[in-house]
């Protein structure tokens, strides 16, 4: 069951999400995501967050939105509600758009997500998409896109690579350990995982909307 995370931030336009757009079971905004549903063509099914940065005029135009209101004193960001009631909601995978740009602590707070048991398993901001890869994954991507990896969870990550021009095979990334900036050299590559999990991100670009 494929599940939609509209969040604050920067997002991608709707242009740059040609290809990458899912058949979405369940639409969740979590407070000022919600501005993002009209640019994308996404009608929430239920919003929830402290709704202290989302306007009471951008939630009249959602009349059968869903609303679940928490304090702005909680321990769980609005990011993390979202996330438990996509869950809730039974879906297993989790696509996250919004979150660019902003403060520092935002932004590590959501990479922070990707380390947990169940964490998600897209995030698309203004111009990255991030990927989570705990398997086999065969990514399609134009040649010459530049690719940086980062091991995430407490397990040292192993993998076997194709259709990189620095392989990853060999290595034993711990926590702190990275690749970044290698180079994708034809219109995909395979990355499969012996143990651990990897985030994958590269930018949004052009040829991704080809």
């Amino acid at each position: 069951m494929e599940g939609c995370l509209l969040i604050g931030g920067k997002a991608p336009s709707k242009k740059d999400m040609e290809g990458l757009f899912r058949p979405w079971d369940v639409v969740v905004a979590a407070d000022s995501g919600l501005s993002h549903a009209a640019s994308l063509g996404l009608y929430p099914d239920e919003i929830i967050g402290d709704f202290d940065s989302v306007s009471p005029e951008l939630l009249e135009q959602y009349p059968d939105l869903i609303q679940h209101r928490h304090k702005r004193d909680k321990d769980e960001t609005d990011t993390e509600l979202g996330i438990d009631l996509l869950r809730d909601r039974g879906a297993d995978t989790i696509h996250v758009i919004g979150g660019g740009g902003g403060r520092l602590d935002h932004l590590y707070a959501i990479i922070s997500l990707f380390h947990r048991d169940n964490p998600p398993d897209h995030w698309y901001t203004h111009r990255e998409h991030i990927s989570l890869i705990s398997g086999t994954a065969d990514i399609k991507t134009v040649p010459g896109r530049r690719l940086s990896f980062f091991p995430v969870g407490m397990q040292t990550a192993e993998m076997s690579t194709e259709g990189l021009k620095w392989p990853l095979d060999r290595l034993s990334w711990k926590p702190g350990d990275f690749g970044i900036s290698n180079i994708a050299l034809d219109d995909h590559i395979e990355i499969k995982m012996k143990s651990g999990r990897l985030i994958m991100i590269y930018d949004l670009g052009p040829e991704d909307r080809q």
